[in-house]
């Protein structure tokens, strides 16, 4: 994913979702903020969730997902 960040428009907000538990390294996230210093990227770890957020944790992903698209016009 990161050697792919140069080839998004800086514009693009980005949101990355961790589950608190996942095998994923949730540090990718802040080197993604490093590689677009002027671009919006927020994190977001979900307690209780391993790498499958939706799944674990149903309603949290739901409400964070609906909260990511209500803030985008």
């Amino acid at each position: 994913m990161l050697p792919r960040m140069p080839l998004l428009s800086q514009d693009t907000p980005m949101t990355v979702l961790y589950g608190a538990q996942s095998w994923v390294d949730s540090s990718t996230g802040e080197r993604i903020k490093t590689l677009r210093p002027g671009s919006y990227v927020k994190n977001i770890i979900i307690e209780g969730a391993s790498h499958h957020v939706y799944a674990d944790q149903p309603d949290e992903f739901n409400r964070v997902v609906q909260e990511i698209c209500d803030s985008i016009d």
